[in-house]
């Protein structure tokens, strides 16, 4: 046969053809054998990985909203924030006209300054009662021992006029003395008895005087009566003006907490309601991560454990945590409507727990928006042995 056909040119010599194919087999042999040195070794990674950690997407940052409410009704007359800002707590947020607050705080006012006004003339009349009513009663009383003195004096004399009267009535009953001498201590025993008589009249006078003394006195205590009437009237005030000092500093709203403003709901010269919200807040400080973990797989969630969290809107960050609150209930029973099974045909479907997680603090900064989505890796931590053994 010839050789140098084309066709013969064309086929090696089956010496070269099976050197050729051991040469072209070993690099696919070692691509081969490595790529299922890679594959089991990822395998055995994820199988590692699955069996030392809980992992899950169902996971976003959470904070404790704010919601500012207004206390009163009104316009809006100044904004002092905006969304996006961070505020202290007491920071103004929004002023509410507050013309009609003041107006009130101001009858409040006058109300009190005129009461005490007359707390202070009771007082005065107090004083200048109680001054007139004790001098008056020492007047009476000395008047009274004077009148008890007189009587005595006139008791005294009217004695030693009945003792002349009688001497000389014996004498001149004997003739020894004149009718002129009996006349004398007649008309001075019935001057000593008139004037006994005059004593008495002003003892009992005196009396009278010292009773309209005791009387004058006890009308301190009315005036004093009235003046607690006036001192509660004025408590009474001073609450009204505490009040209504509240209600002005409502038309003041500040913020409650330390946060961020994340929305504000009204504008200059727009009316708010009581009961409103005005504002919406949170504390950047506190936020966390709420995750929801399959009912599978919540025993190996134990609160303590520590968490790797991936922030798809910081996908570089470096942010952890630690297991803070495992949930007694599923996700769909702490729904405000629960979904019940009405129809009667059951489809069994792996429920999810929530668990709180607590964000260790950032060490470069990055900023956790709440309702963002994140991936948590938990750390499997044993169950304990009492919960083990139910």
């Amino acid at each position: 046969m010839d050789t140098r056909t084309p066709q013969a040119l064309k086929t090696p010599p089956p010496g070269l053809w099976q050197e050729w194919r051991a040469r072209l087999a070993r690099p696919r042999l070692i691509a081969v054998l490595a790529a299922i040195l890679i594959t089991v070794f990822i395998a055995a990674s994820w199988i590692m990985e699955r069996s030392a950690h809980v992992t899950t997407a169902d996971a976003r940052i959470a904070a404790d909203m704010v919601a500012v409410s207004s206390d009163v009704s009104g316009r809006v007359t100044a904004l002092h924030v905006g969304v996006g800002e961070r505020v202290s707590a007491g920071d103004l947020l929004y002023t509410i006209d507050d013309r009609q607050a003041r107006h009130q705080l101001s009858e409040y006012e006058a109300d009190a300054a005129r009461l005490d006004a007359e707390i202070a003339r009771e007082e005065a009349r107090i004083g200048l009662s109680a001054s007139r009513a004790s001098s008056e009663i020492d007047a009476s009383r000395a008047g009274t021992r004077s009148a008890d003195a007189s009587i005595e004096a006139a008791r005294s004399d009217l004695a030693a006029a009945q003792r002349d009267y009688d001497r000389t009535r014996n004498l001149f009953d004997r003739g020894l003395t004149t009718q002129s001498a009996l006349d004398q201590v007649t008309n001075r025993l019935e001057s000593a008895r008139q004037t006994l008589a005059m004593a008495q009249a002003r003892r009992a006078s005196a009396s009278a005087e010292q009773r309209k003394a005791v009387v004058s006195s006890e009308e301190v205590g009315l005036i004093e009566r009235d003046l607690d009437v006036l001192r509660a009237d004025r408590q009474r005030i001073a609450a009204r003006i505490e009040r209504q000092k509240v209600v002005l500093d409502q038309h003041r709203i500040r913020s409650p907490v330390d946060g961020v403003v994340d929305e504000l709901f009204y504008d200059v010269g727009e009316h708010t309601l009581l009961g409103f919200r005005v504002a919406l807040l949170h504390d950047p400080d506190t936020v966390r991560v709420e995750a929801n973990i399959k009912e599978t797989q919540v025993r190996h969630v134990q609160p303590g454990a520590p968490v790797d969290i991936h922030v798809d809107s910081a996908p570089e960050a470096e942010v952890t945590g630690r297991v803070d609150l495992v949930r007694n209930l599923t996700v769909a029973e702490a729904a405000m409507m629960p979904n019940p099974n009405a129809t009667g045909v059951f489809t069994k479907i792996t429920q999810r727990i929530p668990v709180r997680i607590a964000i260790d603090p950032p060490g470069d900064g990055t900023q956790l928006r709440p309702g963002t989505m994140v991936r948590v890796k938990i750390d499997k931590g044993e169950a304990p042995r009492a919960e083990a053994g139910k």
